[in-house]
């Protein structure tokens, strides 16, 4: 086998064992009992605009405008104030 089609061959093998492996791997049920610690809960929802702009949206139903993506934080920073 010349040199050419054995490196194909391992490429091709190593590649379907990465694919088996990940599924098997993500088939897996969680172990029973182990639950995450902390509950994350959002406090924002940001929508980026396709122009550079940004809308931020709290729980509370309140909306703010960003007319562009470096003014995020400090539209978050007033709101927490």
């Amino acid at each position: 086998m010349n040199t050419e089609k054995r490196n194909s061959l391992f490429v091709v093998s190593y590649f379907a064992l990465g694919l088996f492996g990940g599924w098997i791997m993500g088939s897996v049920r969680p172990i029973p009992g182990m639950k995450p610690e902390h509950n994350i809960e959002p406090e924002y929802y940001i929508e980026l605009k396709g122009n550079g702009s940004a809308i931020i949206e709290d729980l509370g139903g309140n909306t703010y405008t960003c007319p562009t993506i470096e003014d995020i934080p400090n539209v978050l920073i007033k709101d927490n104030l």
